[in-house]
């Protein structure tokens, strides 16, 4: 009797446990399958978005031939053409072109979250910094600021003479005391910077390291592009934070995108431009983009990034 009641008891444990095990295959199975289907939805949603936060963007290399994604190191010729599709005026924004209505715009990128790049747009859009250098074959054609022994690439002279213009209506008193700058002076001024903290007591290799962080190493530059300028104004003739409390740098800082300028080096960006904060330091990348950098709060490298730039 004993022992029919021990036999029962072991069958009904042996069922609960292959009614626990088949439970928890089937629990098993369903989270496998969940996992693969939310795999797969994330696959889909990456493609989605890289293809139109990339703004499809094509390149061709050096020969012409389809292929990778644009780069600056690579695919840029003497002539200016980054081999993008043209594409027409219709169907892409222009990011470095102007409109009808002049440099200053109404139309903008509010509630705009995407940008198409077309080969037209890339002249303004160069970026140079410690990784990459100047184009050797990179050359401007220049024109030089009224007033001024400083001169730009001509393409950002009207709205840069626009943007004075404006800020001068309004009482301001802004100078352009920097524009296009040789290599030769760039690393001129390089050098002379690695001197002075040298002078200051740090060995030339900290120097080398501080300078790098005020200043554009030789090869590179802003100012060696013809697109960019430092302002200081009548009453302050100092290239220093101070800058951004003057009337001149906080209207700079509320109204230069408009005009298709961006601040280079913002002061949450060091880490990632390399270059301390220069409040001073304006560079042109067409109204469209800056409208843009300004609204996502992106540096020209992220912007870079963001739109697969890079090469």
């Amino acid at each position: 009797m004993a022992q029919g009641k021990s036999q029962d008891r072991r069958m009904v444990r042996n069922r609960r446990v292959m009614i626990y095990t088949f439970l928890i295959i089937l629990t098993l199975f369903y989270i496998s399958a969940h996992r693969k289907l939310e795999r797969e939805r994330a696959v889909e949603a990456a493609k989605v978005t890289e293809t139109v936060g990339a703004g499809t963007v094509s390149a061709v290399d050096g020969d012409g031939a389809a292929g990778d994604d644009l780069g600056v190191g690579k695919g840029y010729r003497a002539d200016g053409d980054f081999g993008l599709d043209g594409g027409s005026a219709d169907d892409r924004m222009h990011l470095g072109g102007q409109t009808d209505e002049g440099t200053k715009h109404s139309g903008g990128m509010e509630g705009a979250k995407e940008l198409f790049i077309s080969q037209d747009d890339m002249w303004c859009l160069i970026l140079t910094n410690a990784e990459y250098p100047v184009p050797e074959d990179y050359a401007a054609e220049l024109k030089a600021i009224p007033g001024t022994e400083q001169s730009v690439d001509e393409r950002i002279y009207e709205p840069l003479m626009q943007m004075l213009e404006d800020m001068k209506a309004l009482g301001l008193s802004p100078v352009v005391c920097s524009g296009y700058r040789t290599l030769d002076k760039q690393e001129k001024l390089f050098n002379r910077k690695v001197q002075s903290y040298v002078r200051s007591g740090h060995t030339k290799e900290e120097s080398y390291i501080l300078a790098r962080q005020t200043i554009s190493i030789p090869g590179s530059g802003e100012h060696c592009l013809g697109l960019a300028v430092d302002f200081y104004t009548n009453k302050y003739h100092k290239l220093e934070k101070e800058f951004e409390k003057t009337p001149e740098g906080q209207w700079l800082m509320e109204n230069a995108q408009d005009y298709g300028f961006i601040m280079r080096y913002g002061e949450d960006k060091v880490d990632i431009t390399g270059i301390e904060y220069e409040p001073w330091h304006y560079r042109y990348v067409g109204v469209e983009a800056a409208r843009y950098m300004k609204e996502q709060g992106l540096s020209l490298e992220e912007f870079y990034i963001e739109q697969s730039l890079y090469g």
